[in-house]
């Protein structure tokens, strides 16, 4: 049985796009299933889920919806209602990709879909404002962004190639489907550049105790798409070695932009993680020079790097940290355990290094320690974080928890 692609767009202004997708697919031994998200005017083509289920599915019938004129409620209703059945149609096995095309409207919708979806699931956005900044739209969701170039206005020389060469991709992906199948526990490890040695180190000790490393860039959606992982149950444990995105949204850092769920999908699910503060000591922010530097951080130790430099966190933005960070960890259901490198927590924090305070680490880790329960432990390692003897302790201590939890 051929595979079969879901495709969602508005069949009133991209009826046509749609239905050449679709034609496309079917002669390239695909099926499709066409989702309409529109609502203005009548539909150009049929639909294989219509706009009136998708508003039901939504909670609102679609002439209600029409008759009240509000564009925020509709594009919110179709949105979720369009997700619903979307997620239904996967649960039962009826779909295997999902494409979507649009333009702003049409992408938010696309997306908003997509972000519903587990990982793995081939997702594919065309759209006229991929170029744009798709942050928010992509979130933490393997989903694969397509300039349009052109505008998505019927048929031409230059949208047939467009779209003809995204519906291939999609054929491509439905027909030759990986399955996430791990042979070994399969553990979430965070990086980010200042702490890249330590965290290679660790991989490979990981790798040798007979585990499958998956890797997160701890940069914003890196932290959180791990948080996304193990929500889905694909990680078995956490090495969670980077926690410099939490300094950062301090000050609406470059790594900053986590969400209320940063450090707590590991202790909700009831696996085992090992904590490290990989750097906590600097705030990343986008200056390069003291004329460019922000106002508020005269007078704290930098650490030049790129177009971006690492700012020292203060005894104060410590303290607050290790309250978050105590807060979090306090309510997690599964072993638990925080491992300090008392040398330095990063490149930049190390003896002779523009960001070496020791003192000022040590304030958070007596802060922390005073505020966690019995139940999470601490172990300080007399080692900088990208020391391999410190990699070894923090591997040790991760597999004891791996072997107390069989």
């Amino acid at each position: 049985m051929p595979a079969t692609v879901l495709i969602v767009g508005t069949l009133d202004t991209k009826g046509e796009e749609v239905g050449y997708l679709a034609q496309f697919m079917h002669e390239n031994g695909c099926s499709t299933m066409i989702l309409d998200v529109g609502i203005l005017h009548s539909p150009t083509i049929m639909a294989d889920v219509s706009r009136q289920q998708v508003a039901q599915a939504g909670g609102i019938p679609l002439d209600e919806l029409i008759q009240q004129g509000d564009r925020r409620l509709s594009v919110r209703t179709m949105t979720e209602g369009a997700a619903a059945l979307t997620q239904e149609l996967f649960a039962h096995d009826r779909v295997s990709g999902i494409l979507g095309l649009g333009g702003g409207t049409g992408t938010h919708i696309a997306t908003g879909i997509m972000r519903t979806l587990p990982l793995g699931i081939p997702k594919l956005m065309v759209s006229t404002v991929a170029s744009r900044d798709m942050t928010e739209l992509i979130g933490t969701k393997d989903i694969v962004m397509m300039h349009s170039v052109i505008d998505l206005l019927g048929l031409n020389a230059i949208s047939r190639k467009i779209l003809s060469t995204a519906a291939a991709a999609m054929v491509g992906m439905v027909h030759n489907p990986v399955t996430i199948r791990a042979d070994r526990p399969l553990v979430g490890l965070t990086s980010f550049g200042f702490v890249t040695e330590g965290a290679m180190h660790v991989k490979r000790l990981l790798e040798e105790r007979g585990y499958d490393v998956a890797p997160f860039h701890a940069n914003g959606i890196g932290g959180m798409a791990l948080e996304d992982l193990v929500r889905q149950g694909l990680l078995q444990g956490v090495m969670d070695f980077a926690l410099h995105e939490f300094a950062d949204q301090l000050y609406g850092g470059y790594c900053g932009s986590i969400g209320p769920d940063r450090l707590e999908s590991a202790g909700k699910s009831g696996i085992p993680q090992v904590i490290v503060p990989g750097g906590l000591d600097c705030i990343v922010l986008e200056f390069d020079s003291l004329d460019t530097m922000p106002e508020r951080f005269r007078g704290r130790e930098v650490f030049w790097y790129d177009f971006r430099s690492g700012v020292r966190t203060s005894v104060d933005d410590l303290l607050a940290l290790a309250g978050t960070i105590a807060e979090k960890l306090n309510r997690a259901t599964g072993p638990t355990t925080v491992v300090i490198p008392s040398r330095g927590w990063s490149e930049a924090d190390s003896p002779g290094g523009p960001l070496y305070l020791p003192e000022v680490n040590a304030r958070f880790t007596a802060e922390l320690k005073s505020r966690l329960t019995p139940g999470v432990r601490v172990l300080e390692v007399d080692a900088h974080i990208n020391d391999e003897e410190f990699a070894l302790a923090a591997v040790s201590v991760f597999h004891e928890l791996m072997e107390q939890r069989g």
